[in-house]
């Protein structure tokens, strides 16, 4: 009786039914599987993502610096008034730096009930300014200014550049806006402003009053005159 020699598959065998495996499989994932994994890829490289703190912060910065430049500006404007005799309200002429304001920011694509409430705020505190320092100059003439300054040659140029430089500003601080740290953003930017007038740096409070939250319209008047 012979003995039965053991049952060896050949290496080849083993070989061609392993690859056999592989292409079943292969073909039971089909294209659609391989769409999806690259479509998936594609989404996870190119989806947008959300700004960061720093750029939150230096967004509301920019926008913090244009408004002091903007207010900065209300010292000539109360010379001016202070010397004619002007009065501060000139509600056809804020009307058409709200109006000015609304447009440019549809033009930007930009919430304009929140631009003209920023806006209004300018206009506002400009306004604020001006009183505090007509009142000021009214009680002691010798700390008035000595002559009345050219507004158009003067006021009128930052006026007119600083307008679409806010509003850009502000289409940069859309995230900023609703973040829950614009409030102390703000309030940082503000601190760190380099602002020597007293009536101006009082003002501020409510030039920046709607950077943050929700945008509104507002028929609040504005600067008067050229301011």
């Amino acid at each position: 009786m012979s003995a039965q020699t053991p049952n060896r598959s050949h290496p080849l065998s083993v070989v061609v039914a392993c690859c056999a495996l592989l292409l079943s499989l292969t073909a039971c994932s089909g294209p659609g599987d391989s769409a999806h994994t690259s479509a998936s890829a594609t989404a996870a490289t190119t989806a947008p993502s959300a700004p960061s703190g720093t750029a939150r912060s230096a967004a509301i910065r920019s926008v913090v610096a244009l408004v002091v430049e903007r207010l900065g500006t209300a010292p000539q404007v109360a010379a001016a008034k202070f010397h004619s005799g002007q009065a501060v309200d000139d509600p056809a002429r804020e009307r058409v730096v709200l109006d000015a304001a609304r447009s440019a920011a549809e033009q930007a694509g930009v919430d304009p009930d929140w631009v003209e409430a920023v806006f209004a705020d300018q206009v506002a505190a400009n306004k604020v300014a001006q009183y505090t320092l007509l009142a000021s100059w009214t009680r002691d003439p010798d700390r008035a200014p000595a002559t009345a300054p050219d507004l158009g040659a003067t006021v009128r140029p930052v006026l007119d550049r600083i307008t679409p430089e806010l509003v850009s500003g502000l289409a940069s601080a859309r995230a900023a806006r609703s973040s829950p740290r614009c409030g102390a953003d703000v309030r940082a930017a503000v601190a760190g402003s380099d602002v020597d007038e007293s009536a101006v740096r009082d003002a501020l409070s409510t030039a920046v009053a709607h950077l943050c939250g929700a945008g509104r319209a507002s028929g609040t008047d504005g600067e008067g005159g050229r301011g």
